[in-house]
């Protein structure tokens, strides 16, 4: 019968967070450029609502156009 062997030992557990460290190095900053453009993108948004620019009201027409 093969050695026993926990699975949560000590050199495993160093593995573990071992690859957690470097998988958060490497893949988080990636992640939060993403979330960073889409924030950026609503952010704009939400500014030029505010100042009301790109909003193109009909209703301010000083003249009626008649089409025949």
């Amino acid at each position: 019968m093969p050695e026993f062997q926990t699975f949560l030992s000590g050199s495993n557990m160093t593995e573990f967070w071992n690859n957690v460290k470097w998988f958060l190095f490497f893949i988080a900053p990636i992640i939060m450029i993403f979330f960073a453009i889409d924030v950026i993108g609503h952010l704009i948004v939400m500014i030029r609502k505010a100042l009301g620019v790109g909003e193109k009201n009909d209703d301010d027409d000083d003249y009626d156009v008649y089409r025949y």
